[in-house]
């Protein structure tokens, strides 16, 4: 039975040459988030209309940005998307202005982690004012919501506290834990092996030496220099993202816990 929501992730396809289509899709099983399933599709677009613009196609003519923004639009606009995502690296190819994932597979990036005793939060900077940094600090009263319980220690590094001041509020009238606040990440604390740091920050490159040893590094915009750069100085701190669970399934989708659960429900 098909799906009514579905979500899409827009990933490249290196050294990929032109296809009849200009597409190759893999459906993998749903996804679940509370009572929902979604299906999510994914879309590989060859690099060939990414990087090469000067390249002529079958037809003779030069393949431009317009023409491939065009295509995604198309994909979009079919019956049940509800969602989209595009990689990184794709977005800045394409010079379209890199969003946030959908809710739906934050969620499933953030069940990978399974010690919430120490969190530090990283927010603000750029998205310290307008709808934007309301909406981020929506998407991120609604992540932790089902974690609050298991925090004992909350810091939240920002250079302005009054966007989080409703959150530090909220966990303190209802599980009893204080909001502290630091400007920047100064040597480490927290505690080792216990340690989750919630990277919510546009184009934030973390000071590495003070991320507690064997922490837990989640990253919301998942930028390819900061994964490279945190795993080439701190190979002792595991690294979730986005990006990273997403190029996972398509490389090798039946190798995490989405269709592992998705076999288990088969089986029933």
């Amino acid at each position: 039975m098909e799906l009514d929501k579905k979500i899409v992730y827009f990933y490249l396809k290196k050294e990929s040459s032109a296809k009849k289509h200009f597409w190759s899709s893999v459906q993998m099983p749903c996804i679940r988030s509370d009572m929902e399933e979604y299906e999510l599709l994914l879309y590989e677009v060859p690099e060939f209309f990414c990087g090469k613009w000067g390249k002529k196609g079958k037809s003779g003519e030069s393949w431009k940005r317009e023409q491939l923004l065009e295509l995604l639009k198309e994909k979009l606009e079919e019956p049940g998307i509800v969602d989209y995502y595009l990689q990184p690296a794709l977005s800045q190819m394409m010079e379209i202005e890199e969003k946030l994932p959908p809710e739906i597979l934050l969620r499933q990036v953030m069940k990978q982690n399974l010690c919430w005793e120490y969190l530090f939060v990283i927010g603000s900077e750029d998205q310290a004012d307008g709808c934007e940094a309301e909406e981020q600090k929506r998407l991120l009263f609604a992540l932790l919501q089902e974690y609050f319980s298991r925090i004992n220690h909350l810091t939240v590094v920002t250079d302005n506290p009054r966007i989080y001041a409703e959150i530090a509020d909220y966990v303190y009238e209802e599980y009893g834990i204080p909001t502290a606040y630091a400007s920047k990440l100064e040597k480490r604390i927290g505690k080792s092996k216990k340690t989750t740091v919630l990277d919510i920050r546009y184009r934030y490159l973390p000071p590495y030496a003070s991320i507690p040893t064997e922490a837990t590094y989640i990253d919301f915009w998942s930028e390819e220099e900061k994964r490279e750069r945190l795993q080439m100085k701190r190979r002792d701190v595991r690294y979730l993202s986005t990006v990273k669970f997403l190029d996972t399934l398509a490389k090798n989708g039946y190798n995490t816990r989405v269709n592992q659960t998705h076999k288990q429900k088969e089986k029933k």
